[in-house]
């Protein structure tokens, strides 16, 4: 049965790419998950859990800045790239590649000076302790070095995802033997020299991803033609998707990061549980994040063939996949969670299993549906994903904020449950309306 499962999927280019490709997606954000959570462990036996709150909130503040000020351009690279392959219009291709970087360049410039230049003023407003200010500030440095988004969408429509999981593997090794460095010479590690590891590593990882992309794309085209040709007739277009492409993550900002700062009510310490959960809860994540990483690029290969059924069918397939692997996954891994909670973390954690065990279950119903975001942007619905995700999110923050002094963690939960089925069901009646779903 598997030797003919494995010659059906070799005889379909599509399949055959999508394994591939996530395959390598999944072993590097494995490998950085496991890593990560390893991090994790150390620093809270060795800063404190209060300690590692403030990281949070200031590793979350540079992300909040990061996607509200610098402009990503991976969707649209993708989408207008890969139609200039299917094409043959390898000269647009060029274009559009050099559109993104100018775009991804300025943005992140301007994104790392507002983020700096406001910090003080942020602290002030919501009485932010000396310590998380200066944390803040640390990792917004990081900002000026995040515009490694066109090179990004360059390996992914290569499938060079080897290169990109080999950088992830690398950066997070680094952090890793950095933080054991610094605590075999001092015998302990400060909060600050955590948050000086977390950035270097990333601004190294960004750096490595960007030489990558140069590497790739040098092999199979000339790279100095990026610096003669003229940007694409259509850049109004392209920039239009990137803006709506980038407004459809701005407004998923509350549930992304603002969860962690409505957490901090309750106390940093559970700020601390809370990031703990998220980093169990997404290992379910860096299951399907390697799909919609590598389906992107084919979905949009599928748009501009003209096979938008064949689509939404794809999505179907993998979403009945996934819940048949993650269900029981899910249950078992919740359940068991007041042992190992406390056995690796403490009584704190373990004291919150049963938030984590509901965590884990709305989370798998969510990434069931994780393909129907890709594909529904490679229809060219990114003005239409960005007004869903917008009305799901002002739920979320209603009710997460309305619950979080009656119910605690748990409201957060409940309020990620409600904006993950917003969005879900949103996205699918649209695709009924418009006769792209089979019937």
């Amino acid at each position: 049965m598997l030797i003919k499962l494995r010659e059906k999927i070799n005889k379909d280019d599509f399949w055959k790419n999508l394994f591939s490709n996530s395959f390598w997606a999944f072993l590097g954000d494995s490998f950085a998950s496991l890593i990560t959570l390893a991090v994790t462990i150390i620093l809270i036996r060795l800063i404190g859990d209060s300690n590692y709150g403030i990281l949070v909130l200031g590793q979350s503040y540079m992300q909040v800045m990061d996607v509200l000020l610098n402009i990503q351009c991976w969707k649209s690279v993708i989408q207008f790239g890969q139609k200039a392959i299917i094409n043959k219009k390898i000269e647009d291709l060029y274009a559009y590649i050099r559109l993104g970087c100018i775009l991804d360049i300025s943005t992140a410039i301007i994104g790392g000076v507002i983020s700096l230049g406001i910090v003080d003023l942020i602290g002030y407003l919501f009485n932010w302790s000396n310590d998380l200010i200066i944390c803040a500030s640390i990792f917004s440095l990081t900002i000026f070095t995040h515009f490694s988004g066109t090179p990004t969408a360059i390996l992914r429509i290569l499938n060079k995802f080897n290169l990109v999981a080999i950088q992830k593997i690398v950066s997070s090794l680094i952090k890793i033997i950095s933080l054991l460095v610094i605590f075999i010479f001092y015998s302990q590690i400060s909060l600050v020299s955590a948050v000086i590891v977390y950035c270097v590593t990333d601004m190294i990882g960004n750096v490595l991803l960007i030489v990558f992309a140069i590497y790739a794309f040098n092999k199979k085209y000339e790279l100095k033609k990026l610096f003669k040709l003229k940007l694409p007739d259509d850049k109004k277009e392209f920039i239009n998707f990137t803006i709506w492409g980038t407004l459809s993550e701005t407004v998923d900002i509350p549930v992304n990061y603002f969860d962690v700062f409505i957490v901090s009510y309750l106390g940093t310490n559970l700020v601390a549980v809370f990031k703990v959960f998220k980093q169990v809860v997404s290992i379910l994540t860096k299951l399907t994040t390697p799909i919609y990483q590598a389906i992107m690029p084919q979905f949009s290969e599928l748009t501009a063939k003209g096979l938008k059924r064949r689509g939404y069918e794809i999505v179907l397939k993998i979403r009945n996949v996934i819940l048949v692997i993650m269900v029981p996954f899910s249950i078992v891994v919740g359940l068991t969670s007041v042992l190992w909670l406390n056995f690796i973390y403490g009584p704190l954690y373990a004291d919150y299993w049963y938030v984590l065990l509901i965590y884990l279950l709305i989370q798998t119903l969510s990434l069931s549906y994780t393909t129907i975001h890709p594909y529904f942007i490679s229809l060219g619905n990114a003005k239409q994903s960005a007004i869903y995700v917008l009305i799901a999110n002002v739920i979320y923050m209603i009710l997460a904020f309305i619950l979080i002094n009656k119910f605690g963690m748990i409201s957060l939960v409940i309020s990620y449950a409600m904006q993950s089925l917003i969005v879900i069901s949103l996205k699918i009646n649209y695709i009924k309306r418009k006769g792209v779903r089979n019937e």
